[in-house]
């Protein structure tokens, strides 16, 4: 059969689209936090083969507004445990993130029971920022370096009131010393 370079070009265009459909898109702002434990922003439709394959068990959505219905169902197609936080970002001059639900929020990600979990908000900029933040505090980071990494997932939206949350949150966090992970000790919870 004698091609026309016409069809040549239309089997490449369609050798293409064929690659770019099988991409696999992290969601915005994807990092690892810890062993099993991940960050994001909002995931969409396209971000979805790559999040099957971190084999979730957990996903905690950290966001005052309601959950996406394609999300939930992709959450509840593949049994996936989903934990909806209805977490306020902090303004400038009164508002602030509830220091008791941010606690109860890491003791969550804390829990090895968890795991693979993510950790998502809309961007995953502000409440994300916060959590692996305090995380990193547990940790036992320097505050220098917290800071760093919050500027590089928040770009040019750092607001000063995410870092001195950060700074200032001390709420106990209560994990079961069985299931915390084992990079973190005793003495940091």
């Amino acid at each position: 059969m004698i091609m026309s370079p016409l069809t040549r070009i239309d089997e490449r265009q369609l050798e293409q689209a064929e690659r770019q459909s099988q991409l696999i898109v992290p969601p915005l702002n994807f990092a690892m936090i810890a062993p099993g434990i991940y960050r994001s922003g909002f995931p969409n439709p396209k971000s979805q083969p790559f999040l099957l394959q971190l084999g979730l068990r957990t996903i905690l959505y950290v966001y005052d507004g309601d959950c996406q219905p394609y999300h939930q169902e992709f959450i509840q197609s593949n049994r996936i445990n989903y934990k909806h936080f209805r977490v306020a970002a902090n303004k400038e001059p009164f508002e602030e993130m509830d220091h008791s639900l941010v606690a109860q929020i890491l003791a969550e990600v804390l829990d090895t029971r968890n795991h693979p979990l993510l950790i998502h908000c809309n961007r995953g900029i502000r409440r994300v920022g916060c959590l692996v933040g305090c995380i990193r505090k547990l940790q036992g980071w320097a505050m220098t370096a917290i800071f760093d990494e919050y500027q590089r997932f928040s770009g040019t939206k750092i607001r000063i009131s995410d870092q001195e949350f950060i700074e200032v949150f001390r709420h106990p966090v209560s994990i079961d010393p069985q299931f915390q992970p084992a990079w973190l000790s005793d003495q940091q919870t």
